[in-house]
C-alpha cells in the first residue's frame, strides 16, 4: 500500500511515524512550508526557543502523547506549571486561580458557599456523572443552573482559558464537550506541563522514525496542487511531479482541504464543513535579556480575557542563561464588522496586552531582547463550538482519511491532532491487514 499524506504538521506526522512501523506501507508526506510541524513549529533567535502560539500539554499522565510515547518510544522530559503560582485578576484583585482544592480555599473569587457548590461540581464531573453533559451548550447548562454569577462567570473563565476562546463562545461549546475535557483533566496527576525544549523535541523524533524506516520520504516545500481519480489510484500533483497513491490521507486544515478539492467530484460531501470557524488568537511574545519579575507563573485577566505565561518559569531550555521568556494570549471575538473595525479592535487588545505586561513585570520595555507579535494566529482550525462540525476520520460517500486538530478524535487542541493521526493510522493499519487476510493462498504447485 503506498499512502500520501498531505501536510506535516503535528497530525500528519504522528500518522507517518504509526505507519512507517508497517512493513507493507511506503509513502510520502508533502508539506508546503520549509519546516515540519505545522502551527507547532519551533525556531531559535537570539539564544530564545520561540512556539508559534501557546504549546501547554493539558492532562500529560492522561494524554494520547503520553500512549505515543511508549508505543513509538519517544524519549522527553516534561515539568509541571506550578499551581500555587497561577493567578487570576479580577478588578484590581489578585487572587489563586481555583485549580485544586488548596487554591479554591484560598481564592477570592467565590463566597464559601460558592466554594461548595463549585467542589460538588467538579467531584460531579471527575464521577462522570455532571448533569452538564445533558446540555446542549454551556451557555444552556448555566441558564438553568441557578448558580451565582460569580460561579457563572468563573465557568466561562476556565472554559476560555482551555479552550483558547472568548465568553461568548465558550457558552457555545456542548455540554458533553465540558464534561469529557473536565472529567479527564480533573482527574490528572499532571494538569498542565510543558516538554522541555518545546514542540521541536517531539517533531524532531517523529521525523527521524518516518526516516528511519526506509519507506517513506518527506517532501518539504512540496505542497499538493491537485488529485484526480484513475484505474484504481490516486493521481497527485505538485509543481515538482504527479505521483500515484493507494490512499490519500489529509492532514491539515479542512478550509484547505475545502479549496484543494474544488471542482472534484468530492466537493459536495464537503459542504457541511465548509462554515466551520478556526480559533484564533493575538500571540504576544517577549524574550527579555533578565528576569525582570516573576511573582507568578501565570496571570489570567479575568477583565480583559487574556493572559501571560511565564514560559521560562518552567521550562528553562528556552532562554540564554539569565533570560526570561513571555508569553501573552489574547482570545479573540470573530464577530463580523468591517476592515477599519477590525483593526481597530485588534489595536485595542494589543494596548490591553502591554497594559498587562507594564502591570506585573516593570520595565520589561527595556530588557526586550527578542519580541514577536501575531495578531491573528490560528490555534485550531475548527472551534469546537456548537455551531461547528469537527470532521469524522472518514466522510461518508469519500475515499479518504481526515486528522488533525479539527477532526474528531480525543481531547482538544494539539491532543486532538495527536488522537486522529494515530486514530487514521491504526484505521489504515487495519485495512491493510484485511486485505491480507483476504488474499488467496498459492498452492504449493505454483510455488
Amino acid at each position: 500500500m503506498n499512502v500520501a499524506i498531505i501536510g506535516g504538521g503535528l497530525a500528519g506526522l504522528t500518522a507517518a511515524a504509526y505507519l512507517s512501523e508497517q512493513p507493507g506501507v511506503t509513502g510520502v508526506l508533502f508539506e508546503r512550508s520549509p519546516q515540519l510541524g505545522g502551527r507547532a513549529f519551533t525556531y531559535e533567535k537570539a539564544g530564545f526557543t520561540l512556539n508559534y502560539g501557546a504549546h501547554a500539554i493539558y492532562g500529560l499522565d492522561r494524554h494520547t502523547l503520553s500512549v505515543m510515547e511508549r508505543e513509538l518510544n519517544l524519549d522527553f522530559s516534561s515539568k509541571q506549571v506550578d499551581k500555587r503560582k497561577v493567578m487570576y485578576e479580577k478588578g484590581e484583585h489578585l487572587t489563586p486561580a481555583p485549580l485544586d482544592f488548596v487554591n479554591l480555599v484560598k481564592t477570592d473569587l467565590l463566597t464559601a458557599m460558592q466554594k461548595v457548590r463549585f467542589v460538588g461540581e467538579i467531584t460531579a464531573i471527575m464521577a462522570n456523572i455532571h448533569h452538564i453533559k445533558h446540555y446542549a451548550t454551556l451557555g444552556d447548562y448555566l441558564a438553568e443552573s441557578g448558580a451565582a454569577e460569580d460561579v457563572k462567570e468563573l465557568w466561562e473563565h476556565l472554559v476560555c482559558s482551555n479552550f483558547f476562546i472568548t465568553p461568548e463562545d465558550a457558552r457555545r461549546v456542548p455540554g458533553t464537550v465540558i464534561s469529557d475535557y473536565y472529567h479527564n483533566l480533573f482527574l490528572s496527576h499532571r494538569p498542565v506541563n510543558y516538554v522541555l525544549g518545546s514542540w521541536a523535541v517531539i517533531t524532531n523524533q517523529l521525523r527521524d522514525k518516518i526516516n528511519a524506516s526506509g519507506r517513506w520520504t518527506i517532501a518539504l516545500q512540496e505542497g499538493v496542487d491537485g488529485i484526480r481519480y484513475e484505474q484504481g489510484k490516486y493521481v497527485l500533483s505538485t509543481k515538482a511531479r504527479e505521483e500515484t497513491f493507494d490512499r490519500v490521507i489529509f492532514a491539515m486544515p479542512i478550509q484547505q482541504v475545502v479549496k484543494l478539492l474544488r471542482c472534484t467530484p468530492w466537493e459536495p460531501f464537503l459542504a457541511p464543513y465548509e462554515q466551520n470557524t478556526a480559533t484564533e488568537v493575538m500571540v504576544y511574545d517577549v524574550g527579555l535579556n533578565h528576569v525582570v519579575a516573576r511573582p507568578f507563573s501565570y496571570i489570567s485577566d479575568m477583565n480583559h480575557k487574556l493572559f501571560i505565561s511565564d514560559v521560562s518559569a518552567t521550562d528553562h531550555t528556552l532562554v540564554p542563561e539569565g533570560g526570561q521568556l513571555l508569553q501573552g494570549i489574547a482570545y479573540l471575538s470573530d464577530e463580523s464588522s468591517s476592515d477599519e473595525d477590525r483593526k481597530a479592535y485588534l489595536e485595542e487588545r494589543t494596548q490591553q496586552m502591554e497594559s498587562l505586561f507594564d502591570r506585573h513585570y516593570p520595565n520589561w520595555r527595556d530588557a526586550v531582547a527578542v519580541k514577536r507579535v501575531s495578531k491573528k494566529a490560528m490555534v485550531q482550525s475548527v472551534k469546537n463550538i456548537a455551531s461547528n462540525r469537527l470532521v469524522p476520520n472518514r466522510i461518508e460517500s469519500m475515499p479518504f482519511y481526515f486528522c488533525g486538530d479539527g477532526c474528531e478524535g480525543k481531547g482538544e487542541l494539539a491532543e486532538r491532532a495527536f488522537s486522529s493521526g494515530r486514530r487514521v493510522a491504526e484505521r489504515l493499519a487495519e485495512e491493510l491487514s484485511q486485505v491480507h487476510a483476504t488474499k488467496p493462498r498459492r498452492h504449493a504447485a505454483e510455488l
